[in-house]
């Protein structure tokens, strides 16, 4: 960056790994000035223990490491009157922030509206109000009139049109490829998004000095054989397979893979977590996922995509160790392109790219 941009960071406290790493990446920017509202006390440096009891990583990574601008603590009062001061306005959560974004969407000027920002950090693969349409139906129908044109969409699941629309691929496969026929994605102001992790996260680990094959968690039930001592990971449960995130991080500097696939959504902290410390992502099914969904630019030069079991160690015992090594060190190059900051300056460099 060489402008100072000033941001407020509309949030509903509801901690999001896509839009709590991109508040760090904003908040560690030297010519940015963020302000949350309200303020995410689990960001903090002084977060309480229940703070981050109520995180998804229990604390872990993203959190309790930011230590708070004074300056920030007056102008979250009242901050509607100074709206205007701001160049953008982030919504961190549209489907518990719809009728305040629609409040003040209808309230600034048309001209106005590409500095509102939407970041849709959400598993599903729809946008709003499409993902708990029922839900929507039910409490709030008025929000299917509601608009973002002209605002900025950043959406980190994607798989196709019919999807983006609320018309499920798996529940409604004739249907869904009828409606991506016809059905285009927004072309103006939407955007891909991934999770991010801090920069002092990456550390070197040699493949060479690793001493395991696997990092011991495990979330395809297909290799539970390799895993004799733990059974997959629960989908949707938080099941701490670590005492700490310093037994955690242990565990992955010491291992030389790490297995990951989708889950909820294809996106995961994960990820970056085992690239940061050097063990190669080991993913299942990566071909089946849109190039324009999270995370972004993985293939077989940078991970070790694979099928079922016997695909994944037939793959491994044909890599050399300098083969390995050299999929190690791209899976580096890769992770440095999303840290926090990066990822928060690629967001304001799409902005700065429609500002007039």
């Amino acid at each position: 960056m060489t402008i100072e941009v000033r941001i407020l960071f509309l949030n509903s406290n509801i901690p999001n790994y896509v839009t709590d790493g991109l508040f760090h990446g904003f908040y560690s920017m030297p010519d940015v000035t963020v302000v949350d509202v309200p303020r995410m006390n689990y960001m903090y440096t002084d977060a309480s223990e229940e703070d981050l009891e109520k995180t998804g990583s229990k604390g872990n990574t993203l959190y309790g490491t930011l230590k708070e601008d004074k300056n920030a603590q007056g102008k979250r009062t009242y901050w509607q009157a100074d709206i205007e001061q701001y160049d953008y306005v982030i919504f961190s959560d549209i489907f518990e922030q719809c009728d305040l974004f629609n409040f003040i969407y209808k309230s600034i000027s048309p001209n106005r509206r590409k500095t509102l920002c939407v970041v849709d950090g959400y598993d599903s693969a729809s946008i709003f109000p499409y993902f708990n349409f029922f839900l929507n139906l039910r409490i709030r129908p008025w929000a299917f009139l509601y608009s973002t044109q002209g605002a900025h969409y950043f959406k980190r699941e994607f798989s196709n049109t019919g999807e983006l629309y609320g018309v499920s691929k798996d529940r409604f496969l004739i249907l869904n490829t009828i409606v991506s026929m016809f059905l285009q994605r927004p072309k103006n102001n939407f955007h891909p998004i991934t999770m991010s992790i801090p920069e002092d996260r990456i550390e070197y680990c040699s493949f060479r000095n690793k001493t395991q094959d696997f990092i011991n968690y495990n979330v395809d039930a297909q290799l539970n054989s390799l895993f004799p001592d733990r059974g997959v990971a629960e989908l949707g449960k938080w099941q701490p397979a670590f005492k700490n995130q310093a037994e955690y991080c242990d565990e992955i500097r010491k291992s030389r893979f790490g297995i990951t696939a989708k889950r909820a959504g294809w996106d995961c902290l994960r990820h970056y977590e085992y690239a940061a410390l050097g063990a190669i992502l080991c993913f299942k099914d990566l071909k089946s996922k849109s190039v324009l969904c999270a995370p972004l630019g993985l293939d077989e030069t940078n991970c070790l995509p694979y099928t079922d079991k016997d695909d994944l160690l037939t793959k491994i015992k044909r890599k050399s160790v300098g083969e390995l090594e050299a999929i190690q060190e791209a899976q580096y190059r890769w992770v440095e392109k999303y840290t926090t900051v990066k990822v928060a300056a690629g967001l304001l460099d799409k902005l700065l790219a429609t500002k007039g």
